[in-house]
């Protein structure tokens, strides 16, 4: 694999999940690959989304020294701008999964160019329209907060 830019990159959304995502990697990426997602269409950028561990420090007397200890994962929130279109299907979908006051997430899917593959599960927690200007594009600025860890898909390289 080689590096490349984010263009060709492609984010869906999936129906609203019924129960939490299995505890076992493999199991949780079967359910979320299976699932039948809707594309969100004219989406511009996808925010940083990924886990960042907590630094849980103790400072024993006897050593004089911190220890460092990993706590909670936190993947975090993705911040995505889209350019507004209120008849495509994705869209709405991020809408109904907003207006969703459930508890249970929806499945998300990042296709890059190369073929990798993230999934992961949220709940969309904003529905802004931005860039109201004369010259500018409407857009919907959309947050996503993340509940699950990130599962990396990468597809196997094909050999001759």
């Amino acid at each position: 694999m080689s590096i490349a830019t984010g263009a060709g990159t492609r984010l869906y959304i999936g129906p609203r999940l019924t129960a939490d995502l299995p505890k076992d990697h493999a199991a949780a990426i079967a359910l979320l690959a299976a699932l039948v997602y809707a594309e969100v269409g004219e989406v511009e950028s996808i925010g940083d989304y990924g886990d960042t561990i907590n630094d849980v420090t103790f400072a024993g007397l006897a050593s004089a020294r911190a220890t460092h200890l990993k706590g909670l994962a936190d993947a975090g929130s993705s911040e995505l701008s889209i350019a507004f279109d209120a008849g495509d299907e994705g869209q709405l979908a991020l809408v109904a999964a907003f207006l969703d006051r459930s508890r249970y997430d929806y499945p998300i899917k990042v296709v890059y160019v190369d073929g990798e593959t993230d999934y992961f599960a949220a709940k969309v927690m904003s529905n802004k329209k931005t860039g109201i200007s004369v010259e500018g594009v409407l857009k919907r600025t959309v947050t996503l907060g993340i509940n699950s860890e990130v599962y990396e898909v990468i597809e196997a390289p094909v050999t001759p």
